[in-house]
């Protein structure tokens, strides 16, 4: 019989078909070349409000820290043992397992993606607060900090390494839902970092904003050169 009528054959090759073309309008949805560059005008735009030392951003970081502050002893305990988890030194160790267990399976793109996202927004971010130079709040600090406050290093960092987390999600999980539950929860550890370093007192609510905008950038941004630059090219 003529393979052109042998059904199986014909089923099997439209379901290749529908596949890649599922997949291939699924990744371009996800570009994120657009909401990027929405993100890095949000950041500008913050980030001088902050260095202009503007009315709102006053009013904005004094009416946060009145709702966070207390002096709650099992709030204080939580506080300052979570924040650690922000740590350059906690990212950095992560980051590098990160990288190892991608190369490890082979996902090389996502591996250097990975570091490279995170070397990017790290070194970016010294570079704005060297440039902007904003001192941390003239308080008593529960934890540890140096260098300047703006934009808030620890937002960044975990900002940027949980949102490369949620990217990996959405592209090596399967399942509908734990895709849900893994990107809940990786969203929530940036949340609560921020509110951290607001509650130790060592950054300005905004400086904390300006960290999680700065992040989301990279993130968005270096996704879509991951889409265009490999994620295109793999299911033409």
């Amino acid at each position: 019989m003529d393979n052109d009528y042998n059904l199986p054959h014909l089923l099997e090759i439209t379901r290749g078909e529908i596949f890649l073309k599922k997949k291939h309008n699924n990744l371009t949805i996800h570009d994120t070349l657009i909401p990027g560059f929405i993100f890095l005008i949000l950041y500008v735009i913050w980030a001088l409000l902050v260095i202009n030392q503007t009315s709102f951003i006053h009013s904005f970081d004094k009416t946060i820290i009145d709702l966070v502050s207390n002096n709650n002893a099992t709030n204080i305990a939580i506080a300052t043992k979570l924040t650690v988890i922000g740590n350059t030194s906690t990212l950095t160790v992560a980051t590098i397992v990160l990288f190892i267990g991608l190369l490890f399976a082979k996902k090389f793109a996502y591996a250097f993606f990975t570091a490279g996202l995170m070397i990017c927004a790290n070194g970016y971010n010294w570079i704005t607060k060297h440039a902007v130079e904003r001192h941390r709040p003239l308080v008593h600090h529960l934890v540890y900090a140096d260098s300047y406050s703006f934009p808030s290093g620890h937002s960044v960092g975990s900002a940027t390494f949980f949102g490369i987390l949620i990217v990996l999600t959405i592209l090596l999980v399967k399942s509908k839902f734990w895709q849900t539950i893994l990107i809940i929860i990786w969203a929530l550890f940036p949340l609560f970092i921020g509110y951290t370093r607001i509650f130790c007192h060592v950054h300005y609510p905004s400086d904390v904003v300006g960290g999680w905008l700065e992040g989301t950038t990279f993130v968005l941004l270096g996704f879509s050169v991951l889409y265009h630059l490999y994620l295109n090219k793999k299911y033409e």
